[in-house]
């Protein structure tokens, strides 16, 4: 059988929870052996920066998915090229007309709990993916407004006005078997959760740690691993130190100081151009934002250069584009520091801007906080910090309660412009920021090309509108996300989606 979950990048939007996470001390330390010492055979104990907001894909951030992806599957899988692929649970798809959507789902495949995972199934969780009022998703799905299943394998999907990437947004719609999350609800699903996927959940230990076990009845490739246990701690230098003292096997998100201590202590480091990109949004509607000058002023003020050079030493990479997705892509226009320029805008204004940020969420996030807001005051701006959970910080965005600029990284779960176009551009939009008529009718238009290469020029001017001309986005950096694991660990997966694969990692 093909290896079919090979770089399935389909991990990371980071916004919209309003769940809080949580983080404590000694995340991993615990009272059984899988907790200290050295590894029993065939465990992989994984330390991530934060605990996932919430194991229910419907409701909960991207950002968690580096869990439950191990047990719940995407309808669609995605090679290396960030381009969807028919070897996941959808095996084929055609464009019947320029409204419709015919899909394949494929045969024979069941949860773990027993139900069918067939095309009713696929049908429930994309109506509760458009339907649910706190779905993450929900404005990608908009425009369907019909999705039936003629038979057990076939899926017929129809949109109000022609879409080119229904296909690439399966890929972050995540199967989840009906008769037990209707059951258990959001809340019940997220604690004990059901897939089709090569993992089952297996338990957890609240504020502590989670645990997956293989599937013996998967219907792909086995992993070659039998567990994996993933606790978390918001300290980098404490995940580290677990890493060191033989307590975990692999440690995710080290920032430069701890990536150079893991080397220099023999430790295996990877680091990787990620898709993931930190922008600062800029609330337009709102004071003191809603004067453009002001906008323009704080745009021309942030040097980007100066962020990656000074606080991670070159191990980021400047980025001035919003709708550029993949690695290696670059926008035709982007606005260039110029600290004159924006003093010049600013002039005897008393404009106080407060800058809003998720503590802990992302690599060095409060010393890019700090850094903005010391190139604001240059500026003339008086700055404050808000420094919040991210769950917090995702309520307040999604409420539309935050004014000035607040932090945040936009995860593409998939590889196409108008996951960002959608999800921050749109009026009805995860952010709102930028409320603008002509924007949404352009993210319409865009959607309505034939395929990706003809709406590629809506999508530079969009980019060009949102950043250059409105300053409602400061794109600042993709990260290169870095990872160390002991000596005797192979086989991780990591893509540029932020996307990881343990299937094929071993111990020793």
């Amino acid at each position: 059988m093909t290896k079919h979950r090979r770089l399935g990048l389909r991990r990371g939007l980071a916004a919209a929870s309003a769940a809080t996470l949580m983080s404590i001390g000694l995340a991993a330390c615990g009272d059984d052996d899988s907790s200290s010492g050295s590894n029993a055979s065939g465990e992989l104990r994984v330390v991530l920066n934060a605990q996932p907001a919430t194991l229910d894909p419907i409701v909960g951030p991207r950002s968690g998915q580096i869990v439950w992806a191990t047990v719940i599957e995407p309808l669609v899988d995605t090679d290396e090229n960030l381009d969807p692929t028919d070897t996941g649970l959808i095996t084929g798809w055609e464009r019947t007309d320029d409204t419709t959507w015919t899909f394949t789902v494929r045969d024979g495949v069941t949860f773990s709990n027993g139900e069918p995972a067939d095309a009713e199934a696929v049908v429930n969780t994309l109506e509760l993916t458009r339907d649910t009022e706190a779905s993450i998703l929900k404005s990608y799905w908009t425009n369907v407004t019909s999705i039936e299943a003629p038979d057990a394998t076939t899926v017929v999907l129809k949109t109000t006005t022609p879409q080119y990437n229904i296909p690439n947004q399966l890929g972050t719609v995540y199967l989840v078997p009906p008769e037990y999350y209707e059951k258990e609800g959001p809340e019940g699903f997220a604690a004990a959760p059901v897939g089709t996927g090569p993992y089952l959940f297996d338990g957890q230990r609240a504020g502590r740690d989670m645990t997956v076990v293989v599937n013996d009845d998967y219907w792909g490739e086995a992993p070659t691993n039998e567990k994996i246990t993933f606790s978390w701690s918001t300290e980098a230098a404490q995940r580290l130190a677990l890493l060191q003292s033989g307590s975990a096997d692999v440690a995710f998100d080290l920032p430069p100081t701890q990536q150079d201590e893991a080397e220099s202590a023999g430790l295996e480091v990877v680091t990787a151009e990620s898709a993931i990109k930190i922008v600062a949004f800029l609330q337009t509607d709102k004071a003191p934002f809603d004067d453009p000058k002001m906008a323009e002023a704080a745009a021309l003020a942030v040097d980007r250069d100066q962020i990656v050079d000074g606080i991670f030493d070159g191990k980021a990479v400047a980025d001035g584009g919003l709708l550029n997705m993949k690695p290696g892509e670059t926008p035709a226009e982007q606005v260039d520091a110029d600290p004159e320029a924006a003093k010049a805008l600013v002039g005897n204004a008393k404009v106080e801007v407060p800058i809003s940020y998720p503590a802990g969420q992302y690599t060095n996030i409060e010393e890019v906080a700090q850094a903005m807001g010391g190139m604001l005051e240059e500026a003339g701006f008086k700055v404050s910090y808000n420094a919040v959970d991210y769950g917090t910080l995702v309520t307040q965005v999604v409420g539309r309660e935050l004014n000035g600029i607040y932090l945040l990284a936009g995860v593409p779960n998939v590889a196409v412009p108008d996951f960002f176009a959608s999800g921050f551009m749109k009026t009805v939009s995860i952010s709102g920021n930028c409320p603008d008529p002509k924007i949404d009718a352009m993210v319409a238009e865009a959607l309505e090309q034939p395929d990706a290469e003809a709406s590629a020029p809506i999508y530079e001017e969009l980019n060009t509108i949102g950043v250059v001309e409105k300053h409602c986005y400061i794109p600042l950096y993709r990260q290169l996300y870095a990872y160390a694991t002991t000596d005797d660990v192979e086989g991780i997966d990591y893509s540029p989606l932020n996307a990881v694969d343990f299937t094929d990692a071993t111990i020793g």
